[in-house]
């Protein structure tokens, strides 16, 4: 955005600091329609007017509400342009500047993909029209700190996973019936690695943490003939392999799981790009959604894992705000344990109706203290405890 000089409206004879810096007796940049450090602090910046008479031009904003798609005729039509089919995060393109189909990405523009291209990804998701403060102050979701008890309970969640995978062959991000029908050979290793690492002692620890390197050189080798099922149960696979080595200093796996952090990040990234590119339909929409919705929660925990390790090393410092908060997933979590047979009659309408998905920031945004948090899934916890936690201590529970 380009500031216009307040001197192109009052002469240079007359100029006068806005009426915050009067008050607060400082020297004003004069800039227009708001100098800098009002934007900063996000005051509510005027000028003395020396004329009522003088004419202003003002310029109307950018239209930001969200363009609504045709009627659809079928559940799955809807599906399938809800982000339940076709397009497992929402939208049908994204605003990457390499040509369709491609997968090139660098570590770098990941994050700002992800952030130009989140705000795209859901003709349905339920997004508020903007409302222009006096000032116009900028909407930002920062970088910020998290107490003890939120980083300790983040990373217990974390670690959780480990377990879940263990007994069940099922996480946050893994739907127990994702891999029912076909099962690729990493999540085989992977449940097997976690079900191992349960059994750690003194003696065996290298050997786990060996085997995790191997399994890992053995995905890097495999990832170029990688279909799209296999890419998201690799990347799935990387992140529980992840939350083991570097949130357990025991194994002396940290230093090179930092090292991979970014490898698990340029994976994440491609899977996104692929799952708008290579769109896939299963037999029904029951198991259309259980793909679409684990990629989801895949692409937001590989973010979380991340971010936990900058919880963890930089004194609860959560770097990954500003991505994390564009992220979708299904509002409705009653979803996520709903069986097929009733999921079709007291599920799917709902995500018709309410259009289905949500985005992060939207969905802490609208908790309040007086909510129920007995009603809360592991997953929808975890985003609230991270977010939320320190003005509701319940969710630390």
């Amino acid at each position: 955005m380009h500031y216009i000089s307040a001197t192109h409206y009052i002469s240079a004879t007359r100029k006068k600091s806005c009426t915050a810096f009067v008050k607060s007796k400082r020297r004003c940049d004069l800039e227009y329609p708001f100098c800098r450090r009002c934007l900063v602090k996000g005051l509510d910046c005027t000028y003395p007017t020396p004329s009522p008479a003088r004419d202003w031009k003002v310029q109307s904003p950018p239209d930001l509400s969200p363009q609504r798609p045709s009627a659809v005729d079928s559940s799955a039509e809807f599906l399938s342009s809800n982000g339940a089919s076709t397009d497992p995060l929402g939208h049908a393109g994204l605003p990457f500047s390499c040509a369709s189909g491609s997968l090139s990405s660098t570590p770098d523009s990941w994050q700002e993909e992800l952030l130009s291209s989140a705000t795209l990804l859901l003709d349905h998701v339920p997004v508020e029209p903007p409302q222009l403060c006096c000032s116009l102050r900028p909407e930002v979701d920062a970088p910020a700190y998290l107490n003890d008890g939120q980083v300790q309970y983040v990373l217990r969640a974390l670690r959780a996973c480990v377990s879940s995978m263990a007994y069940t062959g099922s996480a946050l991000f893994l739907h127990q019936k994702l891999w029912q029908r076909y099962q690729p050979e990493s999540y085989q290793d992977c449940v097997s690695m976690s079900a191992l690492y349960l059994c750690k002692t003194s003696g065996n620890a290298s050997l786990i943490t060996n085997s995790i390197t191997l399994k890992i050189t053995k995905l890097r080798a495999a990832s170029s003939n990688w279909g799209l099922l296999e890419h998201l149960a690799a990347v799935q696979t990387l992140i529980i392999y992840q939350i083991i080595r570097l949130f357990d200093p025991s194994l002396n796996g940290q230093a090179q799981a930092q090292k991979q952090d970014i490898l698990l990040e340029t994976w994440a990234a491609h899977l996104w790009k692929r799952s708008f590119n290579e769109p896939m339909l299963f037999a029904n929409c029951y198991e259309t959604w259980i793909f679409n919705e684990s990629l989801r929660r895949t692409i937001m925990m590989s973010v979380f894992v991340r971010c936990a390790w900058s919880l963890y090393t930089r004194d609860g410092l959560a770097d990954q705000v500003p991505v994390l908060a564009q992220i979708p997933f299904t509002r409705n979590f009653q979803a996520w344990k709903t069986d097929s047979e009733e999921w079709n009659s007291s599920v799917l309408p709902g995500l018709l109706k309410e259009g289905g998905l949500t985005m992060y920031k939207d969905y802490t945004h609208k908790w309040t203290c007086g909510d129920e948090v007995e009603g809360l899934d592991p997953f929808g916890k975890l985003l609230l405890a991270a977010c939320r936690g320190a003005d509701d201590p319940r969710l630390l529970s």
